[in-house]
């Protein structure tokens, strides 16, 4: 796992470019380790993306195979997921590329999400057999609209980088080139204002979707475990 500082910002890097950045488990961990010491560390703001391609392929098919068939713990996704939901600090995730499941779905706990040009999403439960995850059941139709988020859900199609932006998934869209450099001005600035106001008008943001979030999470693990190892 790749992070580095910009002043007060810190940008960390999903690295598993060969595998198109899905999540592992000793990814999972990492990240979770990593949004920690941004906390601990007093950084103004962090901006998540990944390294090469591709921002985030969702999680590693042969980690949910083994998941499913319970030969492997997925204690570090779930705690990847709460501390990204959980996080005091402001986020932007900066996707560079295809983000497809958790790719799409860690977005939705975003505080701004910008996108280069070729980004892609998809939320492809339905093609594999499972029910959404982290929340996203209730967070895609409150950004997007609730028929948005059926065809997103339903379907499992590719929405691309400029019908997100219409959507309202996305807060802006940027050339490629200019991703990691648009996203750090935005970091900059909100890393610039007062620190405890910044965290405040994050929790009076967040507060009232607390409780609806973790209802939708236990029901989609509830739905979820089910599918997952069903014959």
């Amino acid at each position: 796992m790749d992070a580095n500082d910009h002043d007060a910002v810190r940008v960390i890097r999903i690295d598993r470019p060969a595998k198109r950045n899905a999540i592992d488990a000793p990814t999972a961990a990492q990240l979770a380790a990593q949004l920690e010491h941004a906390v601990t560390d007093g950084v103004g703001c962090v901006i998540l993306t990944g390294t090469g391609s591709a921002f985030c392929a969702g999680v590693d098919l042969d980690y949910l195979a083994e998941m499913g068939r319970g030969e492997a713990d997925g204690t570090p996704i779930h705690d990847f997921n709460q501390a990204l939901r959980e996080l005091p600090i402001p986020v932007i995730v900066a996707v560079n590329g295809v983000a497809v499941g958790v790719g799409t779905t860690m977005c939705l706990h975003a505080d701004l999400v910008i996108a280069g040009r070729s980004a892609r999403f998809r939320t492809p439960f339905t093609q594999l057999g499972v029910a959404p995850e982290i929340g996203s059941s209730w967070l895609l139709p409150q950004q997007v609209g609730y028929q948005a988020a059926a065809w997103m859900l339903l379907s499992s199609d590719w929405v691309d980088a400029d019908e997100a932006l219409q959507r309202g998934l996305v807060f802006e869209v940027v050339a490629d080139d200019e991703l990691l450099g648009r996203a750090t001005e935005r970091a900059q600035v909100i890393a610039a204002r007062d620190r405890e106001a910044v965290r405040a008008a994050k929790r009076t943001m967040r507060a009232w979707r607390l409780p609806a979030i973790e209802t939708a999470i236990a029901t989609e693990n509830d739905e979820f475990s089910w599918l997952l190892r069903r014959d």
